[in-house]
Protein backbone atom coordinates (compact mmCIF):
# COMPACT_ATOMS: atom_id res chain seq x y z
CA UNK A 1 0.00 0.00 0.00
CA UNK A 2 1.16 3.53 -0.90
CA UNK A 3 1.62 6.61 1.75
CA UNK A 4 -1.06 8.47 2.37
CA UNK A 5 -1.83 11.99 0.70
CA UNK A 6 -1.57 15.51 2.85
CA UNK A 7 -5.22 15.60 3.06
CA UNK A 8 -6.06 19.17 5.55
CA UNK A 9 -7.32 18.17 9.08
CA UNK A 10 -11.29 19.26 9.51
CA UNK A 11 -11.79 21.61 12.47
CA UNK A 12 -9.72 24.00 14.40
CA UNK A 13 -7.71 21.75 16.24
CA UNK A 14 -4.94 19.69 15.15
CA UNK A 15 -3.99 17.03 17.17
CA UNK A 16 -0.48 15.87 17.99
CA UNK A 17 0.80 12.45 18.33
CA UNK A 18 0.76 13.18 22.21
CA UNK A 19 -2.34 13.72 21.56
CA UNK A 20 -3.50 10.83 19.68
CA UNK A 21 -1.29 8.29 22.52
CA UNK A 22 -3.17 9.68 25.20
CA UNK A 23 -6.30 8.98 23.80
CA UNK A 24 -5.14 5.28 22.84
CA UNK A 25 -4.23 5.15 26.91
CA UNK A 26 -7.33 6.82 28.10
CA UNK A 27 -8.89 3.39 28.15
CA UNK A 28 -9.76 0.29 25.53
CA UNK A 29 -13.38 1.22 25.46
CA UNK A 30 -13.13 4.86 24.76
CA UNK A 31 -9.52 4.76 23.65
CA UNK A 32 -7.80 2.06 21.68
CA UNK A 33 -10.66 0.02 20.95
CA UNK A 34 -12.79 2.83 18.69
CA UNK A 35 -9.50 4.05 17.19
CA UNK A 36 -8.19 0.75 16.14
CA UNK A 37 -11.91 0.57 14.52
CA UNK A 38 -11.26 3.73 12.93
CA UNK A 39 -7.53 2.97 11.78
CA UNK A 40 -9.84 -0.25 9.55
CA UNK A 41 -11.88 2.55 8.36
CA UNK A 42 -8.20 4.31 6.73
CA UNK A 43 -6.77 1.51 5.42
CA UNK A 44 -9.55 -0.72 4.64
CA UNK A 45 -8.37 -3.93 6.33
CA UNK A 46 -11.25 -5.58 8.20
CA UNK A 47 -11.10 -7.45 12.00
CA UNK A 48 -9.50 -10.89 11.98
CA UNK A 49 -12.64 -11.61 13.22
CA UNK A 50 -16.63 -10.93 12.17
CA UNK A 51 -18.85 -10.08 14.90
CA UNK A 52 -22.37 -7.74 15.75
CA UNK A 53 -20.29 -5.34 17.44
CA UNK A 54 -16.92 -4.65 15.60
CA UNK A 55 -19.53 -4.14 12.23
CA UNK A 56 -21.02 -1.23 14.70
CA UNK A 57 -17.92 0.18 15.74
CA UNK A 58 -17.01 0.13 12.26
CA UNK A 59 -19.60 1.78 11.12
CA UNK A 60 -19.36 4.72 13.68
CA UNK A 61 -15.62 5.46 13.23
CA UNK A 62 -16.55 6.78 10.20
CA UNK A 63 -18.02 9.32 11.32
CA UNK A 64 -15.98 10.00 14.29
CA UNK A 65 -13.26 12.72 13.13
CA UNK A 66 -11.14 12.85 16.29
CA UNK A 67 -10.81 8.77 16.52
CA UNK A 68 -9.67 8.85 12.43
CA UNK A 69 -7.48 11.58 13.37
CA UNK A 70 -5.61 10.03 16.07
CA UNK A 71 -5.91 6.44 14.15
CA UNK A 72 -3.91 8.37 11.15
CA UNK A 73 -1.22 9.73 13.34
CA UNK A 74 -0.46 6.65 14.94
CA UNK A 75 -0.38 4.70 12.01
CA UNK A 76 2.05 7.60 10.08
CA UNK A 77 4.10 7.38 13.10
CA UNK A 78 4.45 3.23 13.15
CA UNK A 79 5.17 3.22 9.02
CA UNK A 80 8.44 5.61 10.21
CA UNK A 81 9.19 3.54 13.37
CA UNK A 82 12.14 0.76 13.24
CA UNK A 83 11.71 -2.54 13.35
CA UNK A 84 13.74 -4.26 17.08
CA UNK A 85 13.02 -8.04 18.50
CA UNK A 86 11.86 -7.76 22.18
CA UNK A 87 15.89 -7.59 23.43
CA UNK A 88 16.51 -4.05 21.86
CA UNK A 89 13.11 -2.85 22.68
CA UNK A 90 13.11 -3.15 26.35
CA UNK A 91 16.80 -2.32 26.23
CA UNK A 92 15.87 1.23 23.86
CA UNK A 93 13.23 1.40 26.13
CA UNK A 94 14.82 0.80 29.71
CA UNK A 95 12.46 -1.48 30.84
CA UNK A 96 12.53 -5.20 32.00
CA UNK A 97 10.16 -7.93 31.38
CA UNK A 98 10.02 -11.49 31.03
CA UNK A 99 8.96 -13.78 27.89
CA UNK A 100 7.82 -12.06 24.63
CA UNK A 101 5.85 -9.17 23.46
CA UNK A 102 2.72 -10.48 24.07
CA UNK A 103 -1.46 -9.73 23.74
CA UNK A 104 -3.90 -11.56 25.74
CA UNK A 105 -7.11 -12.32 24.59
CA UNK A 106 -10.17 -13.51 26.56
CA UNK A 107 -12.80 -16.12 25.23
CA UNK A 108 -15.89 -14.38 23.36
CA UNK A 109 -18.74 -16.94 22.23
CA UNK A 110 -18.80 -15.13 18.55
CA UNK A 111 -14.80 -14.76 18.24
CA UNK A 112 -13.28 -17.87 19.56
CA UNK A 113 -14.05 -20.81 16.37
CA UNK A 114 -13.21 -17.85 14.17
CA UNK A 115 -9.47 -17.04 15.50
CA UNK A 116 -9.34 -21.05 16.13
CA UNK A 117 -10.05 -21.34 12.54
CA UNK A 118 -7.90 -18.54 11.11
CA UNK A 119 -4.33 -19.01 13.15
CA UNK A 120 -4.85 -23.37 12.28
CA UNK A 121 -4.73 -22.86 8.65
CA UNK A 122 -1.70 -23.49 6.40
CA UNK A 123 0.29 -20.34 6.04
CA UNK A 124 -2.24 -18.66 8.07
CA UNK A 125 -1.86 -14.90 8.00
CA UNK A 126 -3.40 -12.19 10.37
CA UNK A 127 -3.80 -8.59 9.32
CA UNK A 128 -4.10 -6.01 12.57
CA UNK A 129 -3.78 -2.22 11.22
CA UNK A 130 -3.47 -1.45 15.08
CA UNK A 131 -3.23 -3.57 17.87
CA UNK A 132 -2.07 -2.62 21.83
CA UNK A 133 0.55 -5.30 23.59
CA UNK A 134 2.74 -5.25 26.52
CA UNK A 135 6.73 -5.92 26.80
CA UNK A 136 5.91 -8.00 29.36
CA UNK A 137 4.19 -11.25 28.99
CA UNK A 138 2.11 -11.44 32.19
CA UNK A 139 1.05 -8.05 32.09
CA UNK A 140 -0.78 -9.12 28.75
CA UNK A 141 -1.76 -12.01 30.05
CA UNK A 142 -3.88 -10.16 32.81
CA UNK A 143 -5.93 -9.05 30.19
CA UNK A 144 -6.77 -12.63 28.86
CA UNK A 145 -5.95 -16.26 28.85
CA UNK A 146 -8.23 -17.90 26.13
CA UNK A 147 -5.31 -16.59 23.17
CA UNK A 148 -2.15 -15.28 23.51
CA UNK A 149 -0.44 -13.04 20.38
CA UNK A 150 3.14 -13.41 20.63
CA UNK A 151 5.36 -11.64 18.74
CA UNK A 152 8.76 -13.34 17.36
CA UNK A 153 11.81 -11.50 15.86
CA UNK A 154 12.12 -8.09 14.72
CA UNK A 155 8.77 -5.79 14.88
CA UNK A 156 7.61 -2.28 14.68
CA UNK A 157 5.99 -0.47 17.40
CA UNK A 158 5.62 2.96 18.98
CA UNK A 159 5.65 3.54 22.79
CA UNK A 160 2.76 5.53 23.71
CA UNK A 161 4.14 6.57 26.98
CA UNK A 162 7.15 8.23 25.33
CA UNK A 163 4.55 10.27 23.85
CA UNK A 164 1.74 11.45 26.46
CA UNK A 165 3.96 10.83 29.60
CA UNK A 166 1.36 8.78 31.10
CA UNK A 167 0.63 5.21 32.06
CA UNK A 168 4.75 3.59 31.53
CA UNK A 169 4.33 0.86 34.36
CA UNK A 170 1.90 -0.71 31.45
CA UNK A 171 4.92 -1.50 29.19
CA UNK A 172 2.19 -1.24 26.28
CA UNK A 173 3.38 -0.73 22.68
CA UNK A 174 1.43 0.10 19.67
CA UNK A 175 1.96 -2.32 16.78
CA UNK A 176 0.18 -3.16 13.44
CA UNK A 177 1.20 -5.20 10.07
CA UNK A 178 0.52 -8.04 8.58
CA UNK A 179 1.80 -11.05 10.55
CA UNK A 180 2.62 -14.49 9.27
CA UNK A 181 1.42 -17.46 12.52
CA UNK A 182 4.18 -19.68 12.81
CA UNK A 183 3.20 -22.32 14.81
CA UNK A 184 0.12 -22.95 17.51
CA UNK A 185 0.20 -24.46 20.98
CA UNK A 186 -2.23 -25.15 24.03
CA UNK A 187 -0.80 -24.21 26.84
CA UNK A 188 -3.17 -24.73 30.03
CA UNK A 189 -6.57 -23.12 28.92
CA UNK A 190 -4.37 -20.72 26.46
CA UNK A 191 -3.91 -20.70 23.20
CA UNK A 192 -0.52 -18.84 22.27
CA UNK A 193 0.05 -17.89 18.56
CA UNK A 194 3.56 -17.08 17.90
CA UNK A 195 3.66 -14.35 14.96
CA UNK A 196 5.95 -13.07 12.53
CA UNK A 197 5.94 -9.40 11.41
CA UNK A 198 6.10 -9.50 7.20
CA UNK A 199 4.68 -6.22 6.28
CA UNK A 200 3.38 -3.03 7.02
CA UNK A 201 -0.40 -2.04 7.03
CA UNK A 202 -0.51 2.07 5.37
CA UNK A 203 -3.86 4.22 5.29
CA UNK A 204 -5.12 4.16 1.63
CA UNK A 205 -5.24 7.18 0.35
CA UNK A 206 -8.24 6.97 -1.52
CA UNK A 207 -10.03 6.33 1.94
CA UNK A 208 -7.93 9.03 3.32
CA UNK A 209 -9.23 11.78 1.19
CA UNK A 210 -12.94 10.74 1.37
CA UNK A 211 -13.26 10.45 5.07
CA UNK A 212 -11.61 13.84 6.02
CA UNK A 213 -12.62 15.68 2.68
CA UNK A 214 -16.54 14.26 3.91
CA UNK A 215 -16.05 15.53 7.63
CA UNK A 216 -14.48 19.06 6.33
CA UNK A 217 -17.65 19.70 4.64
CA UNK A 218 -19.91 18.98 7.57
Amino acid sequence: MTSSPQVPSPGHHHPTLADACAAWQSGRDTGSTPIRAAARVLTGVPHYFEAPYITKLDAEARHDEPRLMHARLILEALASAGRRDIAEWRQSLAVDGVGCASRGIKAKVEADSQIEALVSASGAIMQMPLWGFSLSEDVALSYGRRFLFRLSGPFSAIAPWLHSGIKSAEQEVIGGGTYRVMCTRQEAETLVVDLEEVGQILPEPANVAQFFSALAQR
